[in-house]
This record gives C-alpha cells, structure tokens and sequence, in this order.
C-alpha cells in the first residue's frame, strides 16, 4: 500500500525525490519544527509519513498554507487528494527542517520545495 502510493506520487507530474520517513527522522524533525507549524506536527503524528519534493509543475495547494488568527500566524494540515488512504494531510516543513531533510536524503534541489505528507492507512 505505502509502495503504490510512493510509486503514484513519483510518478506525479512536478513530484519528486519521495521517501518514507523512520521514526527517528520524524523525532528530529518533531525537535526542530516550530510549534506554529500545525500541519507537519500533523504529519508526523500520523502512521506514515513521506517527504517529497516538488517544484513549479505541481499544482496550486488545494487551501490556504497560512492561517492568521489573533495576530499569530499557524501552518495548519492541508488536504493532499493525490494520497488515497485514510487521514491524510500535508504540509510545508520550516526551512529549518528543509536544510536538515535536503541533507539528510542528499537532495539535489533547483527550485523545489520539501513537502511532508502523512496518512495512516490502506488505499480508500
């Protein structure tokens, strides 16, 4: 099931450099994203997580990345259609944690963009 998905999404248009995160990846990140960034706490919390990148090709995000309430501005989780499973959300990671996971998978970016992706199971 993770195996489709990962080919689906490599096989994406503007999609790239997809990955499966272990768990001791997803601690470190948990350690160096900002606690404002919902969406890749979101991420994380769930079962599977990938990194991926993307660039210019891919399509919009289906909702707005940025949430501004009471002066404080939030990440929240957004909707990945592409992902058939259960629970899935995305989110952009801090460039912090872009330096750390462009290091960590030795990605050779132009214009991309990390992006994480979890969900929790089997295709819907």
């Amino acid at each position: 099931m993770v195996r489709q998905i990962i080919k689906t999404l490599s096989e994406t248009k503007g999609l790239d450099n997809v990955n499966l995160l272990k768990e001791e990846i997803k601690d470190i990140i948990r350690n160096l994203e900002n606690d404002s960034n919902e969406g890749v706490i979101s991420c994380l919390d769930r079962k599977y997580t990938l990194v991926l990148t993307h660039d210019s090709n891919f399509r919009d995000p289906v909702r707005e990345i940025v949430k501004k309430e009471n002066g404080e501005i939030t990440f929240p989780p957004i909707p990945f259609p592409e992902v058939k499973a259960t629970n899935v959300v995305s989110s952009s990671p801090s460039k912090e944690v872009h330096d750390f996971l462009v290091k960590e998978f030795n990605l050779t970016l132009e214009d991309d963009a990390t992006l994480l992706i979890g969900f929790d199971s089997g295709i819907k």
